[in-house]
């Protein structure tokens, strides 16, 4: 592929082509049989993109996936780039570009928000890019998504908790008369329509692409759908999009989820959006859809119970075994799917923060670190995640150390007294502070201390990380995880993550788990928590 691609730069003068993980609704979990950039590195993790030239490739990742992605590229073909918190991929990207050079993208694949900045930077190193309407590696290599002939439905307003036509009048009342709002965000659409989808494996959304006038909104798919939307919804063709949305007279669009191509349909009456108005809607959930929540992880955490009985009890557990327990647990518990392919490591794989291939060959031993973060969908197709790091037999004084530190950067986060100014950068930075006095700073804590949660696992806003997206603040109602970890290659690594939401209580703010399941009891160096930690602590296992 790497040389059939070359090929393909010199014929067309490009110096550099990017290849991309997504699809052209810019997905976070694109499948890897319709994954570009899978089939040029063997890369699996969900995101990360390739830069290819006729003399170097180049595997960007981020720190969840810095040891997967050492083991599944070729180092002969590949250098990895591993970005560490506070590197962006666009300076590492840019930063790796010759002066003078023509850069090859696809059009379908980035974001407007990217392309602008991309060019941006590029325009100073005199860089000229030429983008593409087509993929280059389906020249070589079918793309092609799964279909098990699941049909679109429509969750019922128990769940949702706001019908698809009263969240159109809310986006309807923001639009003047000669105005359309186009979304092609997955998330969003399946949200404002409440309809869901089974049938890409770890997505509850359906594809399709939508334009929302003052009158009624139309939906451009070409799944076939068991049910009306509502009164003011019609769907059309996927194709009749383009067509549609060239008779609009003024557009307006969301820069960071319309891909380049989409955005050059509309280019002469194209008004950015002041706010992602579907986007901002979602991220704060109504009593209806905390309910359904709270609902989804009781099961959810009789799955997690059952996967630890099991570490405790059977002695001849292989990860793959273990993991494939758990999916039956969930479709047991009346899970539709997992909400994303589980990660279960045992031993040393546990350090691999997103180790997704669980292996028959690893068998769980006494003394090992057994990694499991895992989620479902239900009947309403919004997400559940939650991480527990069992230790097989009795901990070593060690284990224990690493284990009690990521359970006090928990406590100490998930206690923090929320005000109206909190943002997630502020939680990030009180476990981030545990973690720098703990004397285990050659454990990597390479990852932010949660996301947002809701059709999708991974939601924005919120984000609780140390980045810039962190500091927006936490409202009443937002959906996230808290999920210190620590980790580090040779031995293991520990996360304990819990699904959480903000609450109300005396007329204060205040976090509130889902999930109750127990940490691991004698994992535990009390000798290490202080006497609010303790307390704490106590609560929890109370409930």
């Amino acid at each position: 592929m790497i040389k059939k691609l070359r090929d393909f730069l010199a014929e067309n003068n490009f110096d550099y082509l990017l290849v991309n993980t997504t699809d052209e609704f810019l997905v976070e979990y694109n499948e890897l049989s319709n994954c570009a950039r899978y089939f040029v590195t063997g890369f699996s993790g969900s995101t990360g993109d390739v830069l290819l030239s006729k003399d170097s490739v180049f595997q960007f990742v981020d720190g969840r996936y810095h040891e997967q992605a050492d083991k599944e590229c070729d180092t002969k073909t590949t250098t990895v780039v591993k970005l560490q918190l506070g590197q962006t991929f666009l300076n590492e990207l840019v930063e790796r570009i010759a002066p003078n050079s023509v850069v090859g993208i696809v059009s379908k694949k980035i974001s407007l928000n990217f392309y602008k900045i991309l060019k941006s930077k590029l325009d100073k190193k005199r860089c000229k890019i030429k983008a593409l309407d087509f993929e280059p590696v389906e020249k070589f290599q079918e793309l092609k998504m799964s279909d098990n002939g699941s049909l679109v439905g429509q969750i019922s307003l128990d769940i949702a908790g706001v019908s698809a036509d009263d969240k159109f009048k809310k986006i309807s009342r923001k639009l003047k008369k000669d105005e359309v709002y186009i979304d092609t965000n997955l998330e969003n659409i399946a949200y404002l329509t409440n309809c869901r989808q089974y049938k890409t494996p770890f997505a509850s959304t359906f594809k399709a692409k939508i334009i929302v006038s003052k009158q009624n909104v139309f939906v451009f798919s070409d799944e076939k759908f068991s049910t009306q939307v509502g009164k003011y919804f019609e769907i059309l063709p996927l194709a009749d999009f383009e067509k549609v949305l060239k008779k609009a007279k003024k557009v307006l669009f969301n820069p960071a989820t319309i891909n380049y191509y989409d955005f050059k349909l509309v280019k002469s009456k194209a008004c950015e959006s002041p706010v992602d108005y579907i986007k901002e809607m979602k991220a704060i959930k109504n009593d209806a859809e905390i309910s359904h929540f709270k609902k989804n992880f009781e099961r959810t955490d009789k799955v997690v119970n059952k996967a630890f009985e099991l570490v405790c009890e059977q002695n001849n557990l292989s990860e793959k075994s273990l993991s494939d327990e758990v999916e039956k647990e969930y479709l047991k518990q009346g899970a539709k799917q997992l909400s994303f392919k589980t990660i279960l490591a045992a031993g040393n794989n546990s350090s691999v923060i997103h180790y997704s291939h669980p292996s028959d060959k690893v068998k769980i031993k006494d003394g090992d670190f057994v990694l499991l973060d895992c989620g479902g969908h239900f009947e309403g197709g919004y997400s559940t995640d939650i991480t527990r790091t069992f230790v097989k037999g009795e901990p070593s004084e060690l284990q224990k150390k690493v284990y009690t530190t990521v359970l006090k950067m928990f406590l100490n986060a998930y206690h923090y007294k929320v005000t109206n100014r909190t943002t997630g950068y502020t939680l990030d930075s009180v476990a981030r502070k545990i973690h720098k006095k703990s004397g285990l700073s050659d454990f990597n804590f390479n990852h932010g201390l949660g996301h947002g949660v809701g059709i999708n696992v991974h939601e924005n806003p919120p984000t609780i990380s140390c980045g810039s997206m962190g500091k927006r603040v936490l409202k009443k109602n937002m959906v996230f995880t808290i999920e210190p970890g620590l980790y580090k290659t040779g031995l293991g690594g520990v996360r304990l993550e819990n699904t959480v939401y903000l609450t109300e209580k005396n007329g204060k703010l205040k976090i509130e788990s889902f999930s109750h399941v127990p940490f691991q009891e004698n994992a535990i160096d009390y000798g290490l928590l202080n006497d609010q930690e303790k307390k704490w602590l106590a609560e929890w296992n109370n409930k």
